[in-house]
């Protein structure tokens, strides 16, 4: 993988680029990850002869850390995948993401069904599933949505040694790494970025107020993965996501596997990952 920084849309990216390949895969890691999440996936496809371009969010990694909330909204970080399409001349490629980066996905497969080949979101299904779709347990489960963008978040993530932000990340393998190197950044605003910029109480109300037949179906083949073990996101928010997908849909439960399921389950995701690219690849090889 080469990698090098450039700029997008006037804000300086961290990227990982295979440079070869038949055809492309763009990697969009969550929170409160980086380009490191796709460790296991990068090797797996770039042997199947995909080229395979990642990065670190802005905010995150070794990526520009601007505080311009603007900068954060599913609309300008969606735009910034796109321009980095551009600067690499890939006119079309598969998406594969995780987490908040899937919520970016789905947001580039609404605004930019032409630029994607195939589209698979792990852990987050379609933002409007998970509003139609609230109960007691998606609830308990999505409290960060509320609670991050709280003053009070970092402080009591830095209490304490980090103990309840180390609660928080337990089903995740890269635990330690993470929570220390948030307790000594100076300044980690990344870790309620996303919530800040998205706030969730007014999408609720726009959604509750938007009339069905006016939403914009995803064009794109799109395959949701989610995983039993998931402390953050209940599986109807993602099994429930084909109704917002006029293309083809297919839904997989991956049993025993918390929210970092590439990471824990590496071999199964990988699997699934490839036979979904290889059906949907264009190029023959």
């Amino acid at each position: 993988m080469e990698e090098f920084y450039t700029k997008i849309n006037g804000y300086k990216y961290h990227v990982l680029d295979s440079r070869n390949g038949h055809e492309s895969v763009i990697l969009l890691h969550g929170w409160p990850d980086e380009s490191s999440l796709w460790r296991f996936q990068i090797p797996a496809l770039v042997e199947f002869g995909y080229r395979v371009i990642c990065f670190d969010w802005l905010g995150h990694g070794q990526s520009e850390k601007t505080e311009e909330l603007n900068k954060y909204t599913l609309a300008s970080l969606s735009a910034d995948v796109i321009g980095l399409m551009d600067a690499l001349n890939v006119k079309k490629a598969h998406c594969i993401a995780h987490d908040y980066g899937a919520i970016v996905g789905w947001e580039m497969a609404t605004r930019y069904p032409e630029r994607l080949i195939s589209y698979t979101a792990l852990s987050a299904g379609h933002p409007l599933a998970l509003i139609e779709n609230l109960s007691f347990q998606s609830m308990i489960k999505s409290w960060y949505l509320v609670f991050n963008p709280l003053p009070v978040a970092i402080p009591i993530y830095r209490a304490n040694n980090g103990f309840f932000f180390r609660w928080v990340l337990r089903g995740h393998p890269d635990k330690e790494s993470i929570v220390e190197k948030f307790l000594h950044e100076d300044n980690s605003f990344y870790i309620q970025v996303w919530e800040k910029a998205n706030p969730v109480l007014p999408f609720i109300v726009s959604s509750l107020r938007s009339n069905q037949s006016q939403l914009n179906l995803i064009q794109v083949p799109t395959l949701g993965i989610w995983s039993s073990g998931d402390n953050f996101m209940a599986e109807e928010q993602m099994s429930k996501s084909g109704v917002f997908v006029q293309a083809e849909w297919q839904y997989i439960r991956i049993n025993k596997c918390n929210h970092w399921l590439q990471l824990e389950n590496p071999e199964e995701i990988n699997q699934h990952l490839l036979e979904w690219l290889n059906k949907h690849s264009k190029s023959k090889f």
